[in-house]
């Protein structure tokens, strides 16, 4: 009678373990990161260097920021789609000269600037005036895993939408 008594007893508790639940957030958001788009004209006057600050973006110790520039655009039915490259990027030119699209982060802001070894009071605007970044805020985990593809931002959201996650973007 003593071990039925026990074994009732467990069966209830496991019952009743069970069927708790934690919070568990909003059904269907799973923000993984954050992500903020912006156009950029650089010149001598701002000494080809742009500082990206947004109060919409927190960005923790455990984050990795990653910045993507817009090297191109393929014609669609529905409208241009962007070609997103990861920074740095570097532009040989056939002279032998580079140019270099770099940026460094705090937790506070991106800035993001051109270098190399090129005059670039000499370049073509076409390398410096309309240039369209994004800057992509994921945990460290993520960006670190070697098994994620962040090459370009296809390929970053190609890896978030397959582990089923979620990007907020930021206006």
């Amino acid at each position: 009678m003593k071990k039925l008594s026990i074994l009732v007893l467990l069966f209830i508790a496991i019952i009743g373990l069970s069927s708790c639940e934690g919070d568990q957030g909003e059904p269907g958001i799973n923000i993984l990161g954050s992500t903020a788009e912006f156009t950029v004209d650089f010149n001598n006057s701002n000494e080809f260097y742009y500082e990206f600050a947004d109060d919409g973006i927190e960005v923790f110790e455990s984050d990795a920021v990653l910045v993507y520039r817009s090297e191109e655009y393929i014609d669609d039915s529905s409208g241009p789609i962007d070609v997103w490259k990861q920074m740095p990027q570097t532009v040989y030119f056939d002279n032998g000269d580079q140019l270099v699209y770099n940026f460094d982060h705090t937790f506070f802001d991106v800035r993001i600037f051109l270098d190399g070894d090129i005059d670039l009071n000499t370049i073509s605007t076409e390398y410096y005036q309309n240039q369209l970044f994004r800057v992509v805020v994921v945990p460290s985990d993520f960006a670190n895993d070697p098994n994620n593809n962040l090459e370009t931002y296809s390929d970053l959201l190609n890896e978030i939408n397959q582990q089923g996650y979620q990007i907020e973007q930021i206006n």
